[in-house]
């Protein structure tokens, strides 16, 4: 596994802040990969549920649904999601989820 996690990495294209280039080569492995740092353990059925959850909204709509959707949606609260992804929703859940970067605005406030 890690002579294709070797591979996998070097074979995706991620801007400065390690968040996928081109979103569509994102999938379950792509996501394991770029959660190493952020979830050393791997990820939990509830990362799961909050990254799928980022991910089909993104593929929706474009863009990252309203924090307050998210919670709503997904039964999580804000203290629950930071203990699953320390670094917020934006440098952890997001990038785990292949949402580019500049598609995360501001106006949704996502720490």
């Amino acid at each position: 596994m890690a002579i294709t996690n070797q591979f996998l990495a070097s074979t995706l294209d991620l801007d400065e802040e390690g968040f996928l280039r081109q979103p569509e080569m994102w999938n379950r492995d792509v996501a394991q990969l770029l959660a190493q740092e952020e979830v050393p353990n791997g990820l939990t059925e509830d990362h799961w549920k909050i990254v799928g959850y980022l991910r089909q909204y993104y593929l929706e709509f474009g863009t990252v649904p309203p924090v307050r959707m998210l919670r709503r949606d997904t039964g999580f609260n804000l203290e629950c999601i930071y203990k699953l992804f320390p670094s917020g929703l934006t440098r952890g859940a997001c990038r785990i989820a292949g949402i580019p970067r500049n598609t995360i605005r501001p106006n949704f406030l996502y720490p």
